[in-house]
């Protein structure tokens, strides 16, 4: 942290934890593993909801850009914006954290199934050192055994290494189409950018939500956090438009999901930048701005409600445009076969027509 920037400005925060890349990739496993275990027994929030938290990543992180966008690095922030800026980084190291563990905790596990695993030890060795090789070649206790192992019995390994051994095994052994595999060594990767300092926690938290394992989303492991469902999916395609926190404060389906504290956080952002957050989530620009699912329920139930949308507008516009333009080219491609016709072709009666020739004289 920058000792001369005033703590009232967002360079000041801009090198707090949450952004900072930090390379932690010679931390021995075992303090992490001690402090992975210190963190589950004082855990009061296991059944922590993914769809809340990515509400609340996605909901501040867009006050944050409004903000970083009127304010230059070194400006004052007023009372307000000082008080939302601290709030974020409070809120989303905590969540940092969890996401951290949870990364670890999951993609160990998942590192039983490996369907090569005695072939691949050796190579593990040679490129990631003995301790992972020990480490990986006895694993037992059923589904969470490793990942208790990796609490109770570390290799005696950094950190970095141990990841980076994980992530060669996704990408390089033996998986049935169940389990591991290249997606999993996608979310490995999430991990070792994390842990090598290529990813700050908040670019860590930004990501997360959007990862997918061979069975769905990464959320359904039942270890720091409950079962996700369909909603984040949801979610994640109104983050894309840029308008979560229309759908922390007017969709239906995000309520269940929104926190009251959450909520009215968002709310006070619509007075500070006005004009800059709409009264409903506009589902034919969620859908332009590449949407996965369709919402044509949705969309319905909004045209009832408020009328055409200046999205929409735009979206029909287009629309219509690009009609006009295709019977004009469907129009002057007939054209230009009529005259191309008229051009090579005698009528010599009716219904009857040949062929123009053209002789080539000789000079």
């Amino acid at each position: 942290m920058a000792i001369s920037d005033p703590v009232d400005t967002l360079a000041y925060h801009a090198s707090r934890i949450l952004c900072e890349h930090r390379d932690m990739s010679g931390v021995p496993c075992a303090s992490v593993a001690t402090a992975m275990k210190a963190f589950m027994a004082k855990d009061t929030e296991k059944h922590t909801i993914p769809e809340s938290e990515a509400l609340w990543f996605y909901g501040m992180n867009h006050g944050m850009a409004l903000i970083s966008a009127k304010r230059a690095p070194l400006e004052p922030l007023d009372p307000w914006e000082l008080t939302f800026v601290s709030t974020y980084h409070a809120k989303m190291a905590s969540k940092a954290v969890r996401a951290f563990y949870y990364l670890i905790w999951i993609c160990t596990r998942e590192a039983r199934h490996n369907g090569s695993l005695a072939k691949d030890l050796p190579a593990i060795g040679k490129q990631f050192g003995p301790e992972m090789q020990a480490f990986l070649s006895d694993i037992k206790g059923g589904e969470t055994g490793i990942s208790q192992k990796f609490l109770d019995n570390p290799p005696k390994t950094s950190i970095g290494k141990y990841c980076d051994a994980l992530r060669w095994a996704f990408y390089n052994s033996k998986w049935s189409s169940g389990y591991g595999g290249k997606k999993w060594g996608v979310i490995n990767d999430c991990l070792c950018r994390f842990v090598s300092g290529e990813f700050a926690a908040e670019m860590m938290l930004d990501t997360i939500w959007t990862l997918q394992h061979n069975g769905g989303c990464l959320f359904n492991k039942g270890f720091c956090y409950t079962h996700e469902s369909s909603t984040l999916a949801r979610i994640l395609d109104v983050q894309r438009s840029g308008q979560i926190p229309e759908a922390v404060l007017s969709d239906a389906a995000a309520q269940p999901y929104v926190q009251n504290e959450l909520k009215t956080l968002v709310q006070s952002l619509k007075p500070v930048f006005p004009g800059k957050i709409g009264e409903y989530v506009d589902w034919y620009k969620v859908e332009a701005l590449g949407a996965l699912h369709h919402y044509g329920k949705d969309k319905q139930m909004q045209d009832a409600k408020y009328g055409q949308s200046p999205e929409q507008k735009a979206l029909l516009a287009k629309q219509k445009a690009d009609a006009e333009a295709a019977v004009k080219l469907a129009d002057e491609k007939a054209q230009q076969k009529k005259l191309d016709h008229e051009k090579n072709w005698f009528t010599v009666m009716p219904d009857v027509e040949v062929k123009k020739v053209k002789i080539a004289r000789a000079a």
